[in-house]
């Protein structure tokens, strides 16, 4: 693999967020799957969220690599619409995709004005274990004027738990999950944060 460069999504062509909206869908796939078993329906329906000044993403041979996204007190990193959610997965499905996903991802956070919410990590699975995630992380931490970076992260992600903590994380919090255990594939969300001195 030859050198990772890190952009804005916003600096990438119409190809560039195609591909960051694959790696976003093949990497939450079994969040996903409920509604669409097609990856390609689900990045479709992924794509038009993306905030895209909100995102990082790593290229490698020209190609994406790994994401990045992150929220602050001025905004999330997602911003659904209902048409073209139903666009994608059809009338019924496209309206639950929109009522839970966008319920999840464009919640208020509450977040002070140095304070940044890591989420939307992924990487293509081509790279996994190439050290992406660590570069993106520490690009982020870098170009935002943040304090304290704050990430969620479920407890059945073991491989991104020993990275984060790697990474210089510590769980502050978990919570259970209550409803649908089996199907979202996990029982706890774990609230990890890292404090910068600047």
């Amino acid at each position: 693999m030859e050198e990772v460069v890190i952009k804005r999504l916003s600096e990438l062509d119409e190809a560039g967020v195609e591909q960051a909206a694959d790696i976003f869908a093949d990497s939450f796939y079994e969040a996903l799957r409920m509604f669409s078993k097609d990856r390609a329906v689900l990045a479709k329906a992924m794509k038009h969220s993306f905030v895209r000044d909100r995102f990082f993403a790593a290229l490698a041979d020209g190609r994406v690599v790994g994401i990045f996204g992150y929220s602050t007190s001025e905004g999330r990193a997602h911003r659904f619409d209902k048409r073209q959610a139903q666009a994608a997965l059809g009338a019924w499905k496209g309206w639950l995709f929109h009522t839970f996903v966008r319920g999840e991802m464009e919640k208020p956070l509450g977040l002070t004005g140095r304070q940044c919410y890591i989420e939307s990590v992924a990487t293509d699975r081509r790279a996994r274990g190439k050290g992406i995630a660590t570069k993106l992380q520490h690009h982020l931490i870098e170009a935002l004027d943040c304090d304290e970076f704050i990430l969620e992260v479920v407890d059945t992600n073991t491989n991104a738990i020993r990275l984060y903590e790697k990474l210089g994380f510590t769980v502050f919090r978990k919570k259970k999950q209550r409803f649908f255990r089996k199907q979202a594939g996990f029982n706890e969300r774990w609230y990890m944060r890292k404090t910068v001195t600047r």
